[in-house]
């Protein structure tokens, strides 16, 4: 790879350059330092999530093992008899013996509408040997939904969504400004430090900063990038890239709808629905959504992200159980097949070493901002509460294109960091006309 120095001309654009990316890791750090930290906790919170529904929900998730399974359309009833008002979303059967059957229902028609925009779902846990109700949980009490909107939202709606994937832009960034910064090395810019201040103390925070930053590097970028996708705003457009690339899973098209029988016939029981769909789809615990209206389909999918080779969509006719659509892993082209295997790393669903790797990628988040924050407080000079790096006229002018390409890029891909980007341009083109009004001749 071409140094990022070389793509500037002479020793002063080169300076210059790096001290223009010194300058946005240094702002960047600071301003987006407390949502770095809140991520990585929120995250944190959401990483331990097996071990917490273990610990909270067994009394609904796990039942006494028995050689006898009733009917689905028996424990489907037994659910709607306690929730009868809710329209029914989607069924998870019962996977291995001793699991319960899930039946969740949607928002109560009845009830007020939501103005949070938080989940008001409710699941009803039925145990498939005698299709007797265990229980009944709103969606947003399920420890693993908690998680995800706090992670996702801080509990505070859709709208909010926006702050989350903020830190995510910027730590991005901080990122690449990073390594930049450090690859290939060189002696850090020569900047004046205050007189009464020894180096010893800051190079050592700044030796751990590196340290941390580049060990945790390559596994941040992708639990970056893999929670970028699914975002509010960027996951929008890469989505809209993903179709326009033709990289997306197979979905059954929207117009998709059973033949009406002829001869009068009804439509398929579930236990008759879910006995075709398991003789199609994978061993794997799977969600059944009813057909929606006289023509609608019975659609089948995994439940289970944690095994992405495993990975199904199906559609089946409502009244004959005829696959309609069905595609799986070996039809899923490569950008979808990374974002089936980068989703579930990012929610640490591969296992306990999955959980240790993102539990330990937090903890160096946490560290690396501590570090940084740390290392801004030792350079300040005496009696200021903090000392940016030098501003240079020539920063902006030494930017190769490459950069400006990957900025637009990024710009374009991620909309709240458009934005923000822009508010921080602003502020330093209005720091250097304050400057040049200041001191007209040093300007």
């Amino acid at each position: 790879m071409k140094p990022l120095s070389s793509w500037a001309t002479g020793p002063q654009a080169r300076t210059a350059l790096e001290r223009m990316f010194w300058r946005l890791h240094f702002w960047a750090g600071l301003v987006m330092a407390p949502l770095v930290v809140l991520a990585a906790l929120t995250g944190l919170s959401y990483v331990i999530t097996p071990q917490m529904e273990a610990w909270r929900h067994a009394s609904v998730d796990r039942v006494p093992p028995a050689d006898t399974v009733r009917r689905l359309d028996d424990q489907v009833a037994a659910a709607r008899a306690v929730e009868a008002n809710r329209p029914l979303r989607f069924v998870v059967p019962a996977h291995r013996p001793g699991q319960t059957t899930q039946v969740h229902f949607g928002a109560d028609p009845a009830a007020p509408p939501a103005t949070d925009g938080l989940p008001s779902g409710r699941i009803v846990y039925v145990n498939p040997h005698t299709a007797e109700v265990v229980g009944a949980l709103d969606e947003l009490q399920r420890y693993r939904n908690w998680a995800r909107k706090l992670h996702a939202s801080l509990l505070q709606g859709e709208g909010w969504r926006w702050i989350i994937e903020l830190a995510a832009s910027w730590l991005l960034l901080l990122l690449i400004t990073g390594l930049a910064m450090w690859w290939p090395r060189r002696r850090p810019p020569a900047v004046a430090q205050p007189a009464s201040l020894s180096p010893a103390p800051r190079l050592r925070w700044r030796r751990w900063h590196t340290r941390v930053g580049l060990g945790m590097s390559v596994v941040l970028g992708v639990i970056v990038l893999t929670g970028l996708t699914w975002s509010a705003h960027t996951g929008q457009r890469f989505r809209a890239a993903q179709h326009a690339l033709g990289q997306a899973a197979p979905r059954p098209p929207a117009d998709l709808g059973s033949a009406l029988p002829a001869d009068g016939r009804g439509m398929l029981s579930w236990q008759a629905a879910y006995e075709a769909a398991r003789a199609q789809a994978p061993d794997i615990a799977m969600m059944i959504t009813p057909p929606h209206g006289p023509q609608g389909v019975w659609r089948i999918e995994n439940f289970d992200r944690s095994q992405p080779t495993r990975r199904f969509v199906l559609a089946l006719d409502a009244y004959r159980g005829e696959v309609l659509f069905a595609a799986g892993w070996d039809e899923m082209p490569l950008l979808a097949r990374a974002t089936a295997v980068g989703i579930p790393f990012h929610r640490g669903e591969f296992g306990l070493w999955n959980q240790l790797v993102l539990v330990l990628v937090a903890l160096a988040c946490i560290a690396a901002v501590v570090s940084g924050l740390r290392m801004a407080w030792l350079r300040r000079p005496p009696g200021r509460w903090m000392a940016a790096p030098p501003r240079v006229a020539e920063g902006w002018r030494a930017v190769p294109w490459g950069v400006w390409a990957l900025l637009g890029g990024l710009a374009w891909a991620q909309p709240v960091f458009a934005w923000s980007l822009s508010i921080y341009a602003a502020c330093e083109v209005g720091l250097a006309l304050l400057r040049r009004r200041r001191f007209p001749m040093t300007a």
